[in-house]
């Protein structure tokens, strides 16, 4: 029972570093490596023979697009599929070409791990809590991972070697038992290989906006503590001296730095999360259109209802995260007003309405000025989608 509750927990790593950084090292597992530029050749050629696998795959899939144009079932059929390879494709070099910059702000998150472990017991409760979070949250999206390739593989093993896991056209015959095995084997790692990149990349972007929300929640904390154990003078003057100055100085400039790294954070992963919710309405869209044409179809119900929940899961990750920050980050002005600010003197009090009117204002992830990450574009998302999907509904019949 002891093994089951440490492996729930697993409190051996949690003293180390901050989850995210465990996650981030394990990009080189998929060729992504900081300082590419000291990279060895021979990790690099590693990187683009998987890369040239993937793009041949590619194209014999955009091969059976173009052979498919006619019909609409079947063209709804490749281009769910090419969506999410598409999508995996930018996300992975969104995370090639920024690594540096997502490098210093995984180090950013592990210096302000450290500074909190030392902080007092709450803060290590709260930490500990968070990446009890974020563990659950890789799990449920390996889970779901795994849910998914299973969905896209059984229909080609019970099939004799007539159909295909993805729809595609190569080459040479596939009729043969030589051939299809090296397709079955050769879709089969794509599969694994795009499932298990997309579900590293895209943990690794939860689990910093996660970070985000618990720094603004220590934050929070850290000015409710501001003057705890002082009294308030019966007389003369209120307290000022250079102990509380410090501390209230010092919550101020932390607060102003976190604004700063959480611009900084938003900035870096607006491109990954824009092409991830126009990739996500259009898989959502296609495969209910899919589904409509499934009838009577188990195993395709069922290969593109996992496609529809993991397009589902995705945007709704993005979006509860990014929804947790907005909030989280208001709460700073409720702890300002709620700290012993009425000992301190007057001029830390106007310190500190200046940090709760500004506050006041909440710190909202909006990618590009366009939409904020937030249940509202959860829900906007999902209506629009089913607005595309009415559309073409309409437009077959």
């Amino acid at each position: 029972m002891e093994y089951i509750y440490r492996w729930i927990l697993r409190d051996d790593t949690f003293a180390e570093e901050v989850y995210v950084k465990y996650n981030f090292t394990k990009l080189r597992t998929i060729g992504i490596y900081k300082a590419a530029s000291k990279t060895r050749l021979a990790r690099w050629a590693g990187f683009y023979a998987l890369e040239l696998f993937f793009l041949l795959q590619l194209g014999t899939i955009v091969w059976d697009l173009a052979t498919v144009l006619g019909d609409i079932g079947l063209f709804g059929d490749d281009m769910c599929i090419l969506a999410g390879l598409l999508l995996t494709l930018a996300k992975k070099w969104h995370c090639v070409l920024y690594i540096d910059e997502l490098s210093e702000c995984i180090e950013q998150m592990q210096t302000y791990h450290e500074h909190y472990q030392r902080q007092g017991e709450w803060f290590v409760r709260r930490m500990r809590r968070q990446n009890l979070q974020e563990r659950m949250l890789q799990d449920a999206s390996k889970l779901l991972a795994t849910l998914l390739a299973s969905c896209l593989m059984v229909n080609a093993l019970f099939s004799n070697g007539e159909t295909l896991i993805l729809r595609a056209i190569y080459p040479f015959s596939t009729a043969t038992t030589l051939g299809y095995g090296c397709v079955f084997v050769c879709q089969a790692f794509l599969i694994v290989y795009v499932l298990y990149s997309m579900v590293l990349i895209d943990c690794i972007g939860a689990q910093a906006l996660s970070q985000m929300a618990l720094l603004f929640c220590m934050q929070r904390k850290q000015f409710e503590l501001i003057g705890a154990d002082l009294q308030l003078p019966p007389e003369g003057a209120l307290h000022g001296d250079r102990s509380i100055r410090d501390q209230v100085y010092s919550a101020i400039a932390s607060h102003q730095q976190l604004l700063s790294f959480c611009n900084r954070l938003k900035r870096l992963y607006e491109p990954n999360i824009m092409a991830q919710f126009v990739c996500s309405m259009l898989i959502i869209c296609l495969t209910a259109f899919e589904l409509m044409f499934a009838k009577g179809d188990p195993m395709q119900m069922v290969r593109f209802g996992a496609y529809m929940l993991a397009g589902f899961y995705q945007v709704f990750v993005w979006s509860f995260f990014g929804n947790r920050v907005t909030n989280m980050s208001t709460g700073i002005s409720d702890a300002t007003i709620s700290c012993n600010w009425i000992v301190l003197a007057d001029g830390l009090k106007k310190d500190l309405r200046f940090t709760t009117m500004r506050s006041q204002k909440p710190f909202v992830i909006d990618v590009y000025w366009l939409f904020p990450l937030t249940y509202e574009t959860f829900i906007a998302i999902l209506s629009r989608s089913y607005s595309i999907f009415t559309l073409l509904r309409t437009m077959i019949e």
